[in-house]
């Protein structure tokens, strides 16, 4: 017997937008706004969602790839139903 209960998750659709939401608030605050990063699709039965990433930064040699770790630490906070967020870039050949 549990006393505790998960919550309802909300539709899909409604998990995709706080997705794009929380995207939107995260980027500027890590001056990363050089870069696309868009939300690619959003997998509801294991809370995973698939980011493109496109472009680099400008003032230094960084991916923004390697901002996938914090950006995913910043979208759990905000979104509950998220559990791992996986990153695609774009193909330079």
């Amino acid at each position: 017997m549990s006393v505790l209960r998960r919550k309802r998750s909300r539709p899909q659709v409604d998990v995709e937008h706080h997705i794009r939401q929380g995207l939107a608030e995260i980027l500027p605050i890590l001056r990363i706004e050089q870069c696309a990063i868009e939300l690619q699709t959003f997998d509801p039965t294991t809370g995973t969602a698939v980011l493109f990433v496109k472009g680099g930064c400008s003032d230094c040699d960084c991916s923004p790839a390697t901002f996938i770790q914090g950006i995913e630490t910043q979208l759990k906070l905000r979104v509950s139903e998220l559990r791992a967020v996986l990153a695609t870039e774009e193909s330079t050949g």
